[in-house]
């Protein structure tokens, strides 16, 4: 495995994992309290109110009102007592509640008309921003769906919460799963993006100048095309002829031998007369940096070429001396 896409394998776990605790640790809260207040909603108003009032015993507070007037419906305020002091509690029901000024106001009125210490506003709806400020002045606690699922759970009948969680649960693998797949298909895309990244350049120094027109094999010197073959020797009187051994294919050389070659034939052609110094720019190109108005010395370049199977086709770059004026020529030795 590439160190590119070793990154980017590191980069996709660490990606899924985050996302991962962030969707069971604090997105399926989320999802709990606004699936649960949904439920609370769809409750009839007598349900609402029952679970609400067994909140605020778990809190401390008994409640004052008769059972009987618990029941009068969505208008109700329930009498609270706590510590010698007399609360009111109002409860707004639907998930489509706002609580407001106006209700505000509203319970703020019972509270001085009861001589009650305060009151609690209580829905499973939202709360407009506001409202919160005469709340605090009047000495009435707000409480919408977000805040009042997390009371209630425990008071709720076990078939209602486990439904609950059951179908944010399934929501929550369903995110997770996407989540793992955005994180697959962001370490493919790294893994390219670094991949190409890291591949080598191309070109050496001398490249920058040169056109990159292909050289064509009719540019060839009649001296370096390879020899014609030789009519074998009859044989000698009395002695019978045999058919010719097939001559043994070359072998292709390891990549370290094939690089110990291209340095050989560097040496070779450097060292040649009117040769300033030779370098590959690339696999397929040597380039031969000439200097002074001599010959090019063609003829010897691929006579240090020719001994090396894979390296005799290669192109090779004769770059003139700067400000000489002479074009830069490719040739090629011999062609496939």
């Amino acid at each position: 495995m590439t160190a590119s896409w070793l990154i980017a394998l590191l980069a996709a776990l660490a990606l899924g994992i985050g996302v991962s605790a962030w969707l069971w640790r604090v997105r399926r809260q989320q999802l709990e309290a606004a699936a649960g207040t949904r439920a609370l909603a769809a409750m009839r108003w007598r349900e609402f109110s029952h679970f609400v009032l067994d909140a605020m015993r778990h809190r401390g507070f008994d409640v004052l009102t008769p059972d009987a007037e618990t029941h009068s419906g969505p208008q109700a305020e329930f009498l609270l007592l706590r510590n010698g002091q007399r609360w009111l509690l109002a409860c707004k029901h639907g998930s489509a509640y706002r609580l407001t000024p106006a209700a505000v106001e509203e319970l703020a009125a019972s509270v001085r008309l009861k001589g009650a210490a305060g009151g609690l506003l209580v829905t499973p709806g939202t709360i407009d921003p506001a409202a919160r400020r005469p709340a605090v002045q009047a000495g009435i606690e707000l409480v919408d769906g977000d805040t009042l699922w997390p009371e209630l759970v425990p008071l709720l009948p076990q078939a209602l919460r486990e439904d609950v969680q059951a179908r944010v649960g399934n929501e929550i693998k369903r995110l997770t799963a996407l989540a793992w797949a955005g994180a697959v298909l962001v370490a493919a895309v790294l893994g390219l993006l670094l991949g190409r990244s890291r591949d080598p350049v191309g070109p050496g120094p001398g490249a920058a100048t040169v056109a990159t027109a292909a050289p064509s094999p009719a540019t060839a010197p009649a001296s370096a095309a390879a020899p014609a073959p030789t009519a074998p020797a009859a044989p000698a009187a009395g002695q019978a002829s045999s058919p010719p051994l097939p001559a043994a294919p070359e072998r292709l050389p390891t990549e370290q031998e094939e690089n110990a070659q291209r340095q050989t034939v560097i040496a070779k052609v450097s060292a040649l007369p009117g040769v300033d110094r030779a370098f590959w720019s690339t696999r397929s190109t040597l380039v031969v940096q000439l200097e002074g108005d001599g010959p090019d010395r063609f003829g010897e370049i691929c006579a240090a070429l020719d001994p090396y199977l894979t390296l005799r086709t290669a192109r090779v770059q004769l770059q003139p001396p700067k400000d000489s004026g002479r074009p830069v020529r490719f040739r090629q030795c011999r062609t496939f």
